[in-house]
C-alpha cells in the first residue's frame, strides 16, 4: 500500500514537472483569451441545436443558469449581454449566414488551440502539411465537441428533473435521507459531468491515443481538481474581484476562472501522459502523426545573440 501511494505521488510530481516545462502560463493564457470570445458563440450554437428538439427559451434559461452556477451572476450577465448584442443585429439572410460561419470559426478555434497544446505536452506532431480537407475535418470534430457539451447540459437537466420529481417522496420517507441525497447528488453529478467532458476531450481531440484506463484516470484527476478549484474561486474571489476592478470585474472573473480551468485541463493531459508511460506503454500517435522527444542537443544554447536557424525536435 505504501509503495502504491509513493508511486501515485511520483506520478503527480512528474506531471507537475512536465506541465511546468511546457510554459503552462502561455498555454492557459492563450486558451483563456480564445475562450472569452468563443464562449458566447458556443452557447448560442448549443441553444440553437437543442432548440430543434426542445423549447429554445427554456433551454437558454437552463444553460445560462448553469453558467451562473459556475461563473456567478455577474459572469452570466456579461455573457448574456454579448449574446443579446449579437442577436440584436438585423442582417440580410446572406449576412446572417456569414455571421454564423464566423461564430463557428471562433468557437472551433478554441478547440484547435487546446489540441495543439495537448499535442505539445504529449510530444506529438502532425507529419505532413494539412490540406483543406483535414482542416475542415478538424473543424467538424470541434463542432462535435460543442454539440457533445450540449448533450452534457441536457443530461444534467434531465437528472435535475428526476431529482425534483422524486425528491419530495424521498423526503417524506426520511427527511434526513432526503437532505443527504440532495446534498451529495449535486456535487457527484457535477464531478461526473466535468470528468466526462475532460475524458472525451483528452481521448479524442489530440493526435494521440492513450489507453482507455489512462484517459479515465487523467479525466477523473482533472475533474476533482476542477471541482475543488471551482468552489475556492467562487467562494474567495467573486466579491473581491468586483471591488478591485469595478464594472470590469465580471470579465476578469471569467478570464480568471477559464485560466484556472485551462491549467487543470493541461495538468490532466500531463497526468494522462505520465500515467500512460508508467502503466500502459505510453500514448500512441495517430497514423498522420508521430511522437518526438527532446534531447540535450535540442535545448537552446546561451549566446550573445539569437541563433540564425531554429531548433527542431527529433522524431521517434
Amino acid at each position: 500500500m505504501r509503495e502504491k501511494l509513493l508511486n501515485l505521488f511520483s506520478v503527480f510530481k512528474e506531471s507537475g514537472k512536465l506541465l511546468a516545462a511546457n510554459d503552462p502560463l502561455r498555454m492557459a493564457g492563450a486558451t483563456a483569451f480564445f475562450t472569452t470570445f468563443a464562449l458566447p458563440p458556443m452557447l448560442m450554437i448549443i441553444v440553437r441545436a437543442l432548440g430543434l428538439f426542445f423549447d429554445r427559451r427554456a433551454v437558454g434559461r437552463q444553460i445560462l443558469g448553469k453558467v451562473g452556477n459556475v461563473l456567478g451572476n455577474d459572469g452570466r450577465e456579461q455573457i448574456l449581454s454579448v449574446i443579446k448584442a449579437v442577436r440584436s443585429f438585423h442582417l440580410q439572410p446572406f449576412a446572417t449566414v456569414l455571421v454564423f460561419i464566423f461564430l463557428l470559426f471562433v468557437a472551433t478555434t478554441l478547440f484547435m488551440v487546446i489540441k495543439d497544446s495537448v499535442n505539445q505536452l504529449w510530444r506529438i506532431r502532425v507529419n505532413k502539411k494539412r490540406h483543406i480537407l483535414s482542416i475542415l475535418l478538424s473543424r467538424l470534430k470541434a463542432i462535435g465537441f460543442i454539440l457533445f457539451t450540449g448533450v452534457l447540459f441536457l443530461a444534467v437537466m434531465a437528472i435535475e428533473l428526476v431529482q425534483a420529481y422524486f425528491g419530495p417522496y424521498l423526503s417524506e420517507l426520511s427527511p434526513r435521507l432526503g437532505m443527504y441525497a440532495h446534498g451529495l447528488l449535486n456535487p457527484v453529478v457535477a464531478l461526473v459531468v466535468v470528468s466526462t467532458w475532460f475524458f472525451v476531450l483528452l481521448r479524442f481531440l489530440p493526435d494521440g491515443r492513450p489507453k482507455l484506463r489512462s484517459s479515465v484516470v487523467g479525466a477523473i484527476v482533472a475533474g476533482v481538481l476542477f471541482s475543488v478549484g471551482k468552489y475556492i474561486l467562487s467562494w474567495g474571489l467573486s466579491g473581491n474581484i468586483k471591488e478591485i476592478y469595478g464594472g470590469s470585474g465580471s470579465l476578469v472573473l471569467i478570464l480568471l476562472f477559464v485560466f484556472y480551468t485551462a491549467l487543470i485541463l493541461y495538468y490532466g493531459a500531463a497526468f494522462t501522459r505520465v500515467w500512460a508511460e508508467h502503466y500502459s506503454g505510453g500514448i500512441i500517435p495517430l497514423p498522420h502523426a508521430s511522437g518526438f522527444h527532446i534531447t540535450k542537443n535540442d535545448l537552446p544554447v546561451q549566446h550573445d545573440k539569437m541563433p540564425d536557424t531554429p531548433v527542431y525536435s527529433q522524431s521517434v
